[in-house]
């Protein structure tokens, strides 16, 4: 078997471990094997996978990724408002932390509760009964009101790429590549050393002036790594991008002397789909080098490129925020319309339906109103000169 790509020790079928070329985190689903040992895939992945997957783990929510195993984070985000919210994995806002108002009232002190659930409803009047014996938790939680509401303002994604830690991630993802291609990890002997030296000069850089993509599908937040090698030339070029506007070229080789090879892994996050595409990577040692001075950054480019999927991505959402919405309302309408499963509705039993789940729908049906949500915060200029964290 080949050595580790990090630590360059032997792997065995003890120590072998499966390494996503995109992260799991993010929506990717294909693995190689003989490429990093156990030791060093988890120290990768904690390292470095994960502060780029933090970076985008707004976006993960804003498309509602599909992922091998485990569930998104929630994300903290705030609004044009000033309000401040909770994204759920499956869906949704919530409260960041429950609310507990005092008022004086004639002489009396009341308390209003706001809680996200019922268990801590509970858990917020039992601890109020510490302090005032006489209040009955149970038949308080009877007078619980459930309310939807949407945010005021417009909801401002949070997203940044690139740093130390998120460049080495996105340079071994073309490695891996490289090693699926059947091309020796050692091949990307710039890569290698990028990723083995925390004191090296980083090997890639943010390009957002033309696309490469070839036929790139329309509307697509996907996420691709390709590569490309040219024996002629001594050119061995990576490609990362994700979510259809976070994109970066990576130098893995200027000596390259193995089989001319292009390979590409895109897929869409939200599905799992997996594209057969194509992208054009020819560029010069005088191109890279152009790259790395961020000469190839274009902001208005790349607010295209998001604009681009943002929007079908807000389409989707409100579709699917319709579904919940007219569910929940007639779910809500059936169960408090003073039928029982099984009986035939009244006249009257059909009108506190139609009233209850208009009711139920007003918040939704405002909430069509406000604006879409901001385009993300794009940092694309990592320091990727001084890669010593200084």
């Amino acid at each position: 078997m080949a050595n580790c790509i990090i630590c360059n020790h032997s792997l065995t079928s003890q120590n072998d471990s499966a390494e996503h070329i995109i992260p799991n985190a993010i929506g990717g689903f294909r693995k190689v094997w003989g490429f990093l040992c156990n030791r060093c895939n988890n120290t990768t992945g904690h390292d470095w996978d994960a502060v780029l997957t933090s970076q985008l783990n707004g976006l993960c929510h804003f498309f509602d990724i599909k992922r091998e195993r485990g569930s998104i984070p929630d994300q903290t985000i705030s609004t044009t408002a000033g309000e401040t919210f909770r994204m759920l994995s499956q869906g949704g806002f919530a409260l960041p932390k429950p609310t507990v108002d005092k008022t004086e009232v004639g002489g009396r002190t009341q308390y209003q509760v706001v809680a996200r659930d019922m268990p801590e409803a509970r858990r917020i009047l039992r601890d109020l009964q510490r302090k005032f014996p006489k209040i009955d938790v149970e038949s308080e939680l009877t007078k619980v009101q459930a309310r939807t509401s949407y945010p005021k303002g417009m909801v401002e994604i949070p997203c940044q790429i690139g740093g130390v830690q998120a460049g080495r991630s996105i340079v071994k993802s073309a490695v891996a590549l490289v090693h699926d291609s059947g091309i020796p990890a050692v091949a990307c002997d710039q890569a290698l050393v990028y990723l083995r030296d925390q004191n090296a000069p980083a090997c890639f850089g943010y390009y957002s002036t033309t696309d490469l993509l070839i036929e790139r599908p329309v509307g697509v937040p996907l996420h691709c790594v390709a590569v490309s090698g040219n024996s002629t030339t001594g050119m061995l070029l990576g490609y990362v991008e994700y979510f259809g506007f976070l994109r970066a070229v990576v130098l893995l080789s200027e000596t390259y002397i193995g089989p001319d090879i292009e390979n590409c892994y895109a897929i869409d996050p939200t599905t799992g789909m997996q594209f057969d595409l194509s992208v054009r990577l020819q560029f010069s040692q005088a191109d890279m080098v152009d790259i790395f001075d961020y000469k190839h950054c274009d902001n208005e480019a790349t607010k295209q490129a998001a604009d681009a999927v943002f929007g079908p991505g807000v389409a989707r959402k409100r579709q699917r925020e319709q579904s919940h919405a007219v569910n929940e309302a007639v779910q809500y309408a059936f169960e408090n319309c003073g039928a029982q499963p099984g009986d035939i509705l009244t006249e009257e039993q059909l009108r506190i339906i139609a009233r209850l789940m208009s009711e139920r729908l007003i918040p939704f049906i405002v909430s069509l109103n406000q604006p879409r949500p901001l385009p993300p915060r794009r940092n694309l200029r990592s320091d990727i000169k001084d890669q010593s964290g200084t």
